[in-house]
């Protein structure tokens, strides 16, 4: 009987080995995957791993649960544009005048927020269509060259600004290192002006989105 014994421990320890572990009883039911031992789920298969009873020898049972999904909404005082498809950010028009410095704190107050990084002039007509703002439409963007060499970018992400090759408008340039953007009827135009001067201005925030079932 006790070689009988020894050999049936040999075997059940040969499948543990083979088989990466053999799974409980409710590790099995939940699709469960035996993980390490001594190890914890999350360090071996992620972030999202969480202990779910254990395995043999000892082994956790290791279950993926996914994070809720929570979508995002717009910080208060923002929102989005009407037309969705022109852009899916989040915005604030503020139609007190600022310097750019200003309006640029101002932005950044609301964190993640920033001064408007216009991209395309679809996002320009639906940015000035929510905010039904009186013509002209005029307002500071992030876009600048303070430290004065020759390169024009924007704050929020360090892109490139070229007034030779515009994303939309026209250069209607002032003499300044800080560009602020004119809708004049059925055109845009960028236009570098002193730093001081004071507009309108425009923030934008990024929505994260997050796959929801």
């Amino acid at each position: 009987m006790i070689k009988c014994c020894c050999l049936i421990v040999i075997i059940f320890c040969k499948i543990d080995v083979s088989d990466g572990g053999i799974l409980s009883k409710i590790c099995l039911v939940s699709n469960g995957t035996c993980g390490k031992k001594g190890v914890s789920c999350n360090e071996t298969f992620g972030p999202e791993w969480t202990r779910n009873g254990s395995c043999c020898n000892i082994r956790p049972c290791c279950k993926f649960f996914k994070a809720l999904c929570v979508p995002e909404t717009c910080p208060e005082g923002f929102r989005l544009v009407s037309n969705q498809p022109s852009s899916a950010h989040c915005y604030m028009y503020h139609a007190h005048e600022k310097g750019w410095e200003e309006a640029l704190d101002s932005c950044a107050s609301t964190d993640g927020a920033y001064l408007w990084r216009p991209n395309t002039e679809q996002e320009g007509i639906a940015v000035y269509n929510e905010y039904r703002i009186t013509y002209p439409f005029i307002t500071w963007t992030s876009a600048n060259d303070r430290d004065n060499d020759g390169i024009f970018t924007f704050s929020n992400d360090n892109g490139l600004l070229s007034f030779d090759d515009l994303p939309f408008g026209e250069d209607i340039s002032d003499d300044g290192v800080c560009v602020n953007i004119v809708n004049i009827g059925s055109s845009w135009g960028w236009k570098k002006s002193p730093c001081t001067t004071v507009l309108p201005y425009m923030c934008e925030y990024k929505l994260v989105h997050r796959v929801c079932p």
